[in-house]
């Protein structure tokens, strides 16, 4: 089982209040935040702890890399219940995991984020499991390995050497893909305190389909997946996409684009 995920995040307004003693409403406190920060360290980016999960999306293929389905864990819900039932997932199912930096912020803040929560994320931290094969060198830690956990940031940035501009809509765009056509990921707090989850949550489904799409793409060029099959992956993604989404028709008319040209 393949598990294609990406979650969002907006800044915790009362962990700031408590530890910066900001004053304001959360729109203000946001802003205090990212400028103290980009003082401090030359980025406006949070430390992970600051991070509020609002949001985690995943795509599910079989073993093949076919899409079975795409959504969000508890939609609509606060994040406790979002990290629960992410957590419940991996520690069920143990799917292999894969993400676009997936390594360097998702996967940190969701486990440092359900630790206030008192939640369990086992099946991530096990390394003795001879039915699925996981021991010190194969399980979801190992940074070089790509059974567990493929960080599509990781190995097409060569682990470091070469992830200078390496973004996923840089590489959405490069290789035709949809990419970001509404929501850029800066504009996700303000949505959120404007009452905009839905549209946060179609965004990160949106950004889901494109590391999958790339994910097909890194499998046909490491010779994984022969062009056939990448084709037929293709076909099955056009049949799994909800119809009822905003990204619904840009992703369908790229699929046909791009099965039309191989």
């Amino acid at each position: 089982m393949l598990c294609v995920f990406d979650c969002e995040s907006i800044p915790d307004t009362q962990l700031l209040r408590k530890i910066y003693g900001y004053e304001g409403d959360d729109l203000e406190i946001c802003e205090q935040a990212f400028k103290a920060q980009e003082e401090l360290s030359g980025s406006s980016f949070l430390p992970h702890a600051f991070h509020k999960i609002i949001s985690i999306a995943a795509l599910i293929a079989d073993e093949s890399g076919n899409m079975i389905k795409i959504g969000c864990f508890e939609e609509g819900g606060g994040e406790k219940a979002i990290l629960s039932s992410f957590l419940q997932y991996l520690n069920t199912k143990q799917p292999r995991l894969v993400s676009f930096n997936g390594r360097g912020f998702d996967i940190p803040t969701i486990l440092l984020r359900a630790m206030q929560y008192n939640l369990n994320a086992e099946a991530y931290f096990e390394t003795t499991n001879p039915t699925l094969k996981k021991d010190k060198w194969e399980n979801y830690r190992q940074r070089y390995s790509e059974r567990f956990h493929l960080d599509l940031f990781d190995v097409l940035g060569h682990y470091g050497a070469a992830t200078k501009g390496l973004r996923l809509n840089v590489l959405a765009n490069m290789c035709g893909l949809p990419g970001k056509y509404d929501i850029y990921g800066d504009e996700v707090y303000r949505l959120y305190f404007e009452n905009q989850q839905e549209r946060i949550d179609t965004y990160c489904q949106s950004d889901v389909l494109n590391t999958y799409w790339v994910y097909l793409k890194y499998q046909l060029l490491s010779g994984v997946i022969q062009l056939s099959h990448y084709r037929k992956c293709l076909e099955s993604m056009g049949e799994k996409i909800p119809q009822d989404k905003e990204y619904a028709d840009i992703f369908l008319e790229a699929i046909q684009a791009e099965i039309q040209a191989i």
